[in-house]
């Protein structure tokens, strides 16, 4: 059963979580009724998720979230920490106090995570998509579940290299649209990509850099001022994301200009993503699962709670550098197998 997830302050029923400053909603078997009742007696464990924001990606993982809560027999509310560390942490405080066994993290800064973890005192953590900067403060209480950001910017620059080998071509500018700084994930989609093309014998200049915080509009706009208004020249785009990407293209096609004319390539392979592989506007983009790093949070938090092995039914693989971490894989999409994503 998905419900209809809401960002806002439900105040009849989350009182405690209105004086955190966490906006709330509740998913799952375990949602309680107005009336009252004891949401533990239908429910397995008592969770709560904590996002950071809802951009296009984090808000199909936040419905996947929910729908993995139902599945898996557990109850799960939704707290909203609207990019304010603070509010995260206050998040986490009140899922503490009132019971939760286990809160899901999506952190809004790598370097909250120690902070994150004591405020959940005795509750189990798991940080999903986004991963903490120092893996050392993971353990038998703490983990993560994303995807290997080693690879999603690699698999970029690897088509890039071969899409410019085959032209010949060994001297390449490029525009980077960058999203959120202070998350470890934006540093290695866009060095991952750089090295990959480097590694290939491609000498890279970049022509533009844009910090467009994951947005699609903010995107649109900056490159439609700093990059077709200042008339930049460039062979490809690399976006961070398939939102900057995506408004990097309706730019262009409102200039007139063509998006075909040099490779556009993202990640996360969204549906406006994938639209767009169809229609050639992008190139190439990086399937990310929402559903598979979702049911694997929710699954590794029971994990925990069972005293089982954090991987057993998720998917998973675990880092090579740390058993506390676990990556939903990532796969390399084109035109070629675009059509077999569900």
């Amino acid at each position: 059963m998905k419900k209809q997830i809401v960002s806002g302050l439900i105040s009849a029923v989350m009182a405690l979580t209105l004086l955190a400053g966490c906006g709330s909603s509740s998913s799952g078997s375990a949602a309680p009724a107005a009336g009252g009742g004891d949401a533990k007696s239908e429910n397995k464990y008592e969770m709560a998720y904590v996002l950071s924001t809802r951009d296009e990606f984090l808000g199909l993982l936040e419905e996947n979230v929910a729908a993995a809560a139902d599945e898996l027999g557990v109850g799960m509310e939704m707290k909203y920490a609207g990019e304010d560390s603070q509010k995260m942490i206050d998040c986490i405080s009140a899922a503490k106090t009132e019971g939760k066994d286990a809160v899901l993290v999506n952190l809004n800064a790598a370097e909250d995570a120690q902070a994150c973890i004591e405020a959940a005192g005795d509750m189990k953590v798991v940080f999903i998509n986004r991963v903490p900067a120092d893996y050392g403060v993971l353990g038998e209480s703490a983990a993560a579940v994303a995807s290997d950001e080693n690879t999603s910017g690699a698999y970029q620059g690897e088509y890039l290299a071969k899409y410019f080998a085959d032209k010949g071509q060994t001297e390449v500018s490029y525009v980077l649209l960058r999203g959120t700084e202070g998350l470890v994930h934006t540093n290695l989609r866009t060095d991952k990509a750089l090295e990959a093309m480097e590694a290939a014998g491609i000498k890279l200049t970049e022509a533009a850099c844009i910090h467009a915080n994951y947005n699609r509009v903010t995107a649109r706009d900056a490159f439609a001022a700093d990059v077709i208004g200042k008339e930049v020249k460039y062979d490809c785009i690399i976006s961070n994301n398939d939102a900057m990407a995506l408004g990097a293209i309706a730019a262009l096609n409102e200039a007139g200009i063509d998006p075909k004319a040099a490779p556009i390539v993202g990640i996360d392979a969204t549906q406006d993503g994938q639209d767009a592989i169809k229609s050639g506007e992008m190139a190439m983009t990086v399937f990310q699962s929402a559903p598979g790093q979702a049911k694997s949070s929710v699954q590794a938090a029971i994990n925990m709670l069972e005293g089982k092995d954090l991987a057993e039914g998720t998917e998973c693989e675990v880092a090579s550098d740390c058993p506390y971490v676990l990556y939903f894989p990532f796969e390399p999409i084109t035109a070629e197998n675009v059509d077999s994503l569900k």
